[in-house]
C-alpha cells in the first residue's frame, strides 16, 4: 500500500517537472503533456511492476494530464481597455510601441505631466477624473500604458525589466521634445518614477508620488502591506485558486513555461478578476466608500507585472542617487492605503526637497478615488500656491 502510495506520488511529481520542463524549452503545450505523461507512466510502471496496477496508474496519470489541462487551459473573462479615437500611439526607439491619450485644453505649463500608472501592468482608464483637472488648470497630459499593457505593445516576459521601462519614459520624455517633464506615479508608478530620477536627474521639473509602492525591493524586507492588507490579500488568495497557482506558476516554473500553458488573455482575465477582488482600503475605520467602476481593471497584464516584479528585486537601489535629487516632489499619503505608512514616509525623507501632505479616509487608488482633492493639491504644487493643507512632517503617521 505505502510503495503504491509512493509510486502515485512519484509519478504525480515527475508529470509535473516534466510538463514545466518541455514547456519552458520547446514553446510547445501539446508536447509538454504528452512528454509528461509519457514521462509519468513510465515512471509508475518502473516503481509498479504489476501490470494491473501500473495500468491503473497509468490511466490515473491520463486522468491528472486532463484535469491540468482543463486547469491551465479554461478560458477567464477579460476586459481590454475599449478602443478610443482619443488613443494615440508612440513608436519609440526602444522597440515598444507605446498607446497614450493627451488630454489638453489651452495650456499655459511649458513643462507636460506624465502620469506614470501602477501595476506592474495596471493602466488607468482614457477617461481619467484627475488627468482633466489638471488640464483645466493650464496643463497638457499624457496618460501611458506601460509597455506590455493596455493597448501598448506586448514583449516576450524576458524583457519587461525597470531599466526598460525607464528607457520608455526617457525615450517618452525625447518625444514630447522638452527639456523637462512633470511625473506623477502612483503606485508602483511612484517606484518607476524614483529609478527615472535616480538615472535621469535633471530631466525632471516637478514630481508627484500618490501611494507609491515600495522605492527598492531592499526597503522592506518583511513585507510592504498592512497587517489587515495581508490579511485581505490571503484570503482573495484562497478564493482565486486559478490565479494563485499561474501567479505562482509564472515565478516559479518559468515565464516562457507558464505562457505556454497558459494564454496571455487567460491570465490577464484572473489578474483582473483577482485585483477586483481586493480591499484597497483593507481595515481601516474611516474609508470612504467608493463604487470602482466595472472596468477598474480594463487593460490589466499579469505577465508584465510578474516579470517586472522581479526585475525590480534585483535592480540597484536608487536611494543613495536619490538622496542628493534636488528635484521638487510633493508626496500624497492617503489614510486607508493598505501599503504601509513607513512605505510612503520614506519617499518623504529621501528626497531632499519633498512635501508630504495626506488625504483622509482614501484609499489606494488616490488619484481615482479623490481626483478633485488630489488635483487641487498637485495644481497648487506644480504652480507654485498656497497648499490645501499644512504639510506633514512627524515620524509617526498622523491616523491612529
Amino acid at each position: 500500500m505505502i510503495k503504491g502510495i509512493a509510486a502515485v506520488f512519484a509519478a504525480v511529481l515527475f508529470f509535473f517537472v516534466a510538463l514545466l520542463v518541455t514547456a519552458q524549452t520547446t514553446g510547445n503545450a501539446l508536447l509538454a503533456y504528452a512528454v509528461a505523461t509519457l514521462v509519468a507512466v513510465g515512471c509508475a510502471t518502473g516503481l509498479k511492476r504489476r501490470r494491473i496496477a501500473a495500468a491503473r496508474l497509468a490511466v490515473s496519470l491520463s486522468l491528472v494530464a486532463g484535469l491540468s489541462w482543463a486547469w491551465f487551459g479554461a478560458s477567464a473573462t477579460y476586459t481590454p481597455l475599449p478602443d478610443s479615437p482619443a488613443v494615440r500611439y508612440w513608436d519609440l526607439p526602444t522597440g515598444s510601441r507605446i498607446a497614450y491619450v493627451r488630454t489638453a485644453d489651452t495650456v499655459t505649463h511649458s513643462e507636460p505631466v506624465v502620469l506614470v500608472h501602477g501595476g506592474p501592468g495596471a493602466p488607468t482608464s482614457s477617461r481619467n477624473e484627475f488627468a482633466e483637472r489638471l488640464a483645466d488648470a493650464g496643463f497638457a497630459v499624457y496618460n501611458y500604458q506601460q509597455v506590455g499593457a493596455g493597448q501598448s505593445s506586448r514583449l516576450d516576459p524576458s524583457e519587461y525589466t525597470v531599466a526598460r521601462h525607464v528607457a520608455d519614459l526617457e525615450a517618452i520624455r525625447l518625444e514630447l521634445g522638452v527639456p523637462k517633464m512633470v511625473l506623477i506615479g502612483s503606485s508602483w508608478g511612484g517606484q518607476l518614477l524614483a529609478h527615472y530620477l535616480a538615472a535621469h536627474p535633471d530631466n525632471v521639473a516637478k514630481a508627484v508620488v500618490a501611494s507609491p509602492g515600495a522605492m527598492s525591493s531592499n526597503s522592506f524586507g518583511d513585507g510592504s502591506l498592512t497587517p489587515n492588507g495581508n490579511a485581505d490579500q490571503r484570503r482573495k488568495l484562497a478564493a482565486h485558486t486559478r490565479f494563485a497557482a499561474t501567479f505562482f506558476l509564472g515565478q516559479v516554473g518559468g515565464s516562457r513555461a507558464a505562457r505556454t500553458l497558459i494564454s496571455d488573455r487567460t491570465a490577464d482575465g484572473l489578474y483582473q478578476q483577482f485585483v477586483r477582488s481586493l480591499d484597497l482600503s483593507a481595515g481601516c475605520r474611516n474609508a470612504r466608500t467608493i463604487e470602482r467602476p466595472v472596468d477598474a481593471t480594463a487593460g490589466y497584464s499579469l505577465w508584465v507585472n510578474i516579470a517586472t516584479v522581479s526585475s525590480a528585486s534585483k535592480a540597484a537601489d536608487p536611494r543613495p542617487a536619490l538622496r542628493r535629487n534636488q528635484t521638487p516632489v510633493l508626496v500624497l499619503r492617503a489614510e486607508c492605503d493598505y501599503l504601509r505608512w513607513e512605505i510612503t514616509r520614506e519617499y518623504r525623507d529621501t528626497f531632499p526637497r519633498a512635501t508630504m501632505l495626506t488625504i483622509d479616509g482614501a484609499g489606494h487608488s488616490v488619484l481615482a478615488d479623490e481626483p478633485a482633492e488630489t488635483a487641487a493639491a498637485t495644481v497648487a504644487f506644480l504652480t507654485g500656491g498656497a497648499l490645501p493643507a499644512a504639510p506633514y512632517t512627524a515620524a509617526e503617521q498622523p491616523w491612529h
